[in-house]
């Protein structure tokens, strides 16, 4: 018997897969799938645009948040803390006297400036409090008007004596912090006694220049309160010489230690 040789199934190509009428398109189709993958690639990898900011509402102005003003600036900025009082540091600052001005210095005067300047203190030789409220507790928003010192009105900004320490309100604190009143608050009965208050400085002879009649500890600018701008009743009267120590000696009482009291 005759045996018939196996058929094997051959492979499907293109001609089976596709008509006739497509395998005409087919690389015209290849062509435009690879542009569009290249197409797609390039702008994957393409830097963005700049994206357009959106479109802000007007602005309202408000004359109560004025813009915010650099460092150098400041004194010179319109500053409004109240709309119907517009003012600035430059507005603030008191006329000096010329430094050859004759001073007027009586008794009267003096201890008026004495008394003022105890005011606002615990006793003589406390840190004074401040008298204002304080808004910050950065040293710049102190120096504003300590750094050199100011009059307004008849109140007195003194120059700082101690420029060198930054943390002020660490010994200064507010009269009245968050709206109490000092004379609410109850204090207790004690045997504290407080410094003693500066008189007058003593004379080796009649004409000889004063002893300095409290310590300088913490007092070292002279013309802190004896300067230009200061008290009346307190003013020097030779402002044009500086080097104050050299005339004007430290009291052996209150500013000198005696060695041979020392604690041991």
């Amino acid at each position: 018997m005759q045996q018939t040789p196996l058929q094997t199934e051959s492979p499907r190509t293109g001609e089976h897969l596709f008509p006739a009428w497509l395998r005409r398109f087919i690389p015209l189709l290849a062509v435009i799938g690879i542009s569009l993958g290249t197409v797609g690639f390039l702008t994957g990898i393409r830097e963005p645009g700049e994206t357009p900011l959106p479109t802000l509402p007007p602005r309202i102005a408000y004359d109560a948040a004025p813009p915010a003003v650099s460092y150098a600036e400041l004194p010179q900025a319109n500053l409004r803390p109240e709309l119907r009082a517009p003012q600035s540091l430059t507005q603030l600052v008191y006329e000096r006297p010329g430094i050859f001005d004759p001073v007027v210095r009586t008794e009267e005067m003096k201890l008026a400036a004495l008394a003022d300047r105890a005011r606002n203190r615990a006793y003589d030789g406390a840190p004074p409090t401040i008298p204002h409220p304080v808004e910050t507790n950065t040293a710049m928003a102190c120096l504003a008007c300590h750094g050199e010192g100011l009059k307004i009105g008849e109140r007195v900004a003194s120059k700082i004596s101690h420029a060198h320490l930054s943390n002020c309100t660490q010994c200064h604190v507010e009269a009245s912090p968050g709206g109490l009143l000092l004379r609410d608050v109850t204090t207790l009965e004690n045997d504290f006694v407080g410094l003693y208050r500066a008189g007058l400085g003593e004379r080796a002879n009649p004409g000889a220049p004063p002893t300095i009649p409290h310590h300088t500890w913490m007092r070292e600018d002279c013309a802190s309160c004896h300067g230009l701008v200061t008290r009346p009743g307190i003013r020097t009267t030779h402002p044009w010489l500086t080097n104050c120590m050299q005339c004007h000696a430290l009291s052996a009482r209150l500013d000198q230690t005696n060695f041979l009291e020392a604690p041991r």
